[in-house]
């Protein structure tokens, strides 16, 4: 079941929320660790060397759970940031609804034949004003999406020939068939593929900043529970490489458990089911709608 544009957000937005709470968390732990560092130096039966044990097994203490909190909040971070991608990448890459099976048809048939003009054209701006005037016939609107679409799949095929014979204008004829790809490749994808292209973009770059702790967070935490612990928090996993018995199980977004994957898989075969019986709904009353026209035009003859 593809997701909507709202639930990819979504995952964007709690993508956000993990790496907002790294800055209390941190201030919550500083405060843990200060107020039992406190007792320890309060402790009057601890000697010099016992307090300073004291401290250092605080810190270890404190430092782990900090780290392992640390893990599970990336963890998070990411797995919903791979989700807001699926999720954006399946609507950009959702190919346009097909129009009924005339509509089809006559496309194809005039999308073939212009691609055998274009062979035969000799001239680079008489072969461009026949693309031109292709697109302006069939993709005027957002609801032309579809043919706009297969347009522009098409497009290298179209380019090739009026390149070919452009001779020293090579380049000028580059330009213009680049802006011609552009406006269809903008009107081949709706609003919401527009934003979940903008959101691959940013959930990408997320996903390679990986930093969740700022700067100063770290650096307050090294005051706080030592560089040897601090130094890990935007990189957890590495200080778990080594000490597996300390690593906390690994994060299993909700979408991913056993039955949310049955779940999904059931929708997904029903919306099959659906999509197909209407295409054949759609392909069938088109076909009548012909037969009909055809035995009106006969009954006039």
């Amino acid at each position: 079941m593809a997701k909507t544009i709202q639930k990819v957000r979504e995952h964007i937005d709690k993508a956000r929320i993990a790496e907002s709470i790294t800055t209390s968390e941190a201030l919550e732990r500083k405060r843990k660790v200060q107020a039992e560092m406190s007792e320890i130096m309060r402790n009057r039966d601890l000697s010099e060397i016992g307090r300073a044990n004291a401290v250092s097994t605080l810190k270890q203490k404190h430092g782990i759970e900090f780290l392992q909190d640390a893990y599970q909040l990336k963890q998070i971070y990411m797995a919903e940031l791979r989700k807001a991608k699926e999720g954006a990448d399946s609507i950009v890459y959702a190919k346009p609804k097909k129009p009924n099976a005339v509509m089809l048809e006559r496309f194809e048939d005039e999308l073939k034949a212009l691609k055998t003009e274009l062979m035969l054209t000799t001239r680079a701006d008489t072969a461009k004003q026949k693309v031109e005037a292709f697109i302006h016939k069939h993709v005027k609107t957002a609801d032309d999406r579809f043919f706009a679409f297969r347009v522009r799949d098409e497009f290298q095929t179209i380019a090739t020939p009026i390149l070919e014979t452009a001779g020293i204008e090579s380049a000028k004829y580059r330009s213009i068939l680049g802006e011609m790809f552009e406006r269809l490749d903008q009107i081949s994808l709706s609003d919401e593929a527009k934003e979940a292209r903008q959101i691959l973009d940013l959930a990408d770059a997320m996903m390679e900043r990986g930093t969740l702790f700022s700067g100063l967070v770290i650096e307050s935490m090294t005051d706080t529970l030592g560089g040897e612990y601090a130094s890990y928090l935007n990189k957890p996993e590495v200080f778990f490489e080594d000490k597996p018995e300390l690593k906390p199980e690994d994060y299993v977004h909700p979408e991913d458990t056993p039955q949310a994957r049955a779940a999904r898989a059931a929708e997904e075969r029903r919306e099959k089911e659906q999509r197909e019986f209407a295409e054949s709904w759609r392909s069938l009353n088109a076909k009548i709608d012909q037969w009909r026209q055809e035995k009106e035009s006969e009954e006039k003859q």
